[in-house]
């Protein structure tokens, strides 16, 4: 197959599944993982994909479009779980927590639906749905139900936070540029956060690889506001050295 047709092909599952891998491509294709791997290159210099480790994702700022949130929860599954595993330690002394929209988010909410202790603040439909059978207290913001981010978004969203202080506010985004800035892809959902990021004691930036050196259209803060950065895996040394300057601890 030649290399336009191949990379047809590959715009074509991105754009279904939001997520491919190199080595399924390859076997799909008949060609070398070598050969995939500079395809995926050329589709991220058009900025189409993002690459990942062992594959690629759909850059969905880029086409002017939201993945829903039920296909974002398919995407990076286990390192969103080890994210949220990494993140327990931070939350054994917090009783009041708030929690973005965030698939992530969604799966740090899972580890502690079983804490009878916690008070929880989110707009997240999803995270609300996780605690149907716990013991712990649910706040939610209230506000206008975005369908495709299972989030609660809008005026009031913000306006109610005012009247809640949180021990720690934990939250994704979309990418972290190369100057420390922490950016995300719907300016609705980034009001609402900001208006957390203004109530809460400290602030945990829950980020996978593939968000490193990445950039989209909407700035949240940048790394000097945030207190942690928790990871999937350990970042390159240029990284580690970037939080260090903006005093973000790091953890992987």
């Amino acid at each position: 197959m030649a290399g336009e047709s191949r990379r047809a092909t590959i715009k074509s599952k991105l754009a279904t599944d939001y997520q491919v891998s190199v080595s399924a491509l390859a076997k799909q294709l008949g060609v070398t993982e070598e050969t995939i791997r500079r395809d995926l290159e050329k589709l991220e210099a058009e900025g189409f994909l993002n690459r990942t480790y062992g594959g690629a994702i759909l850059n969905t700022s880029n086409q002017k479009l939201n993945a829903p949130f039920y296909k974002r929860q398919t995407l990076l599954v286990e390192e969103k779980r080890k994210i949220a595993r990494n993140v327990m330690p931070l939350l054994e002394d917090k009783s009041v927590i708030a929690l973005d929209s965030s698939s992530t988010s969604l799966e740090v909410a899972k580890l502690l639906k079983d804490r009878d202790d916690l008070v929880i603040l989110t707009n997240s439909v999803a995270i609300f749905g996780e605690f149907v059978d716990s013991r712990a207290t649910i706040v939610s913001t209230g506000g206008q139900f975005d369908s495709g981010t299972f989030s609660l978004v809008g005026e009031s969203a913000r306006e109610s936070l005012s009247k809640y202080r949180v021990d720690v506010m934990l939250f994704s985004c979309k990418g972290i540029d190369e100057n420390g800035e922490v950016l995300d892809s719907r300016e609705d959902e980034s009001e609402v956060k900001r208006a957390m990021f203004k109530q809460a004691g400290s602030l945990v930036l829950l980020a996978d690889h593939s968000k490193f050196n990445r950039s989209t259209f909407v700035r949240l803060t940048d790394l000097s506001g945030v207190d942690y950065l928790v990871t999937d895996q350990e970042p390159s040394d240029e990284w580690k050295r970037r939080c260090e300057e903006f005093g973000v601890s790091l953890i992987h």
